[in-house]
């Protein structure tokens, strides 16, 4: 599938739902990270573009079935080739703040744990997930800005061999992307000065990293664009310009360690690298569905705070339904049921950097896309404080 690199070359917007109008004072605001839906979007326009550059409407369904992968966070060197993959941090890494102020944050795993015996909990028994916490009392206090994003190859570590203990946040990854906002003025046609009082301001998003390296996002499309090799074209709220251009980098590959791993234990966790859309909540359906061979049972989850979606759709000219999701970062804890263990490579090949939502065009607007870590499969007695 082609790989694009898209690199803002203004702050992008992407907007949050909040009105944004004429009014005096109005202001724009963009979320922290775009949605998948976002990203697809611009996508499929360039997909759709006809030979003379505009948009074929007899082509909106085959548009529709598009898939799209990502968008991802990358870092990019100064000649703007690839440099570096910058994946959401899972959830089940709990970094704790040093208590010498010269020293590394801690980090530890949180995993699945079984309850003391006697002990009463709100959560349904029988079948249902365990709560999800660190594996011993922690006295210290979880960091207050830890990295959003970390550097594949810290990930690749976690995904392997999660281990707790010190951790360098320079090595870890970054904090995110900084908003910058603009204050902007209307301008009165006839005399080409300031209207008073018509003042309005947007705040959006700058690819620009740790020593002013280049970020961008990159997306797999499921299609080459038929009339569109690359070039400038606006994206998100406000049509900023983007620059789009087709590179050959390929998502990263299932580890063999964690491949290896999964087939042994017959069990993973699951992270989410773009949120996802569940009917169940934060409950995935299609997921847990037999496939290949194999049953996947949901023995746990870390999940953060839900996100919120809607938008237009421009096929029907109404707006979206609102959609709850499941963020990136997100950590499910499976066992897997299987005859042998070819079936579970099959497994592993249609989860590994697959959108794994529950409705199909879900998963064909990049929602889900998933990645796969080492689980023993085994819930943690906890500890209890006398």
């Amino acid at each position: 599938m082609p790989t694009w690199i898209i690199e803002p070359r203004d702050p992008l917007i992407a907007r949050d739902g909040r009105p944004f109008g004429p009014d005096p004072g109005a202001r724009a605001r963009s979320l922290s990270f775009p949605f998948p839906s976002t990203v697809t979007g611009g996508a499929r326009k360039l997909y759709g573009l006809s030979a003379d550059g505009v948009f074929d409407t007899a082509k909106v369904n085959d548009v529709l079935k598009m898939g799209v992968r990502g968008p991802l966070l990358a870092m990019l060197r100064d000649d703007g080739s690839f440099q570096e993959w910058l994946l959401p941090a899972p959830a089940d890494a709990l970094l704790l703040r040093a208590e010498a102020a010269s020293a590394d944050p801690r980090r530890l795993q949180l995993v699945p744990l079984q309850l003391p015996d006697g002990s009463v909990c709100a959560m349904p028994r029988g079948g249902e997930p365990y709560l999800v916490g660190p594996r011993r009392i922690v006295n210290e206090k979880p960091l207050g800005a830890p990295p959003r994003f970390w550097y594949w190859s810290a990930l690749l570590t976690w995904l392997e061999k999660p281990a707790d203990g010190p951790c360098s946040l320079q090595e870890l990854g970054i904090g995110g992307l900084l908003m910058e906002s603009r204050t902007h003025v209307a301008i009165e046609p006839t005399t080409q000065t300031a209207e008073e009082g018509r003042l309005f301001q947007t705040s959006g998003l700058e690819f620009t990293g740790p020593e002013r390296k280049r970020l961008a996002l990159i997306i797999e499309s499921g299609h080459e664009f038929p009339h569109w090799s690359g070039g400038l074209a606006p994206l998100g709220g406000e049509r900023r310009l983007v620059a789009w251009r087709q590179i050959k980098q390929d998502f990263p590959a299932c580890p063999p360690e964690v491949r290896q791993q999964i087939i042994k234990d017959r069990a993973c966790r699951v992270i989410l690298l773009t949120p996802a859309h569940f009917t169940q909540g934060y409950r995935p359906t299609w997921l847990l569905e037999a496939r290949h061979g194999v049953q996947p049972t949901l023995q746990a989850a870390a999940i953060a705070r839900p996100q919120v979606v809607s938008g237009w759709d421009l096929n029907i000219g109404k707006p979206k339904p609102t959609r709850r999701l499941a963020p990136a970062g997100s950590v499910y804890f499976l066992t897997l049921t299987a005859s042998d263990d070819e079936v579970i490579q099959r497994w592993i090949d249609a989860i590994w950097m697959q959108n794994i939502s529950d409705a199909p065009q879900d998963r064909l607007d990049g929602f889900g896309l998933a990645a796969l870590g080492v689980w023993n499969g085994n819930p943690v007695k906890m500890e209890v404080s006398s």
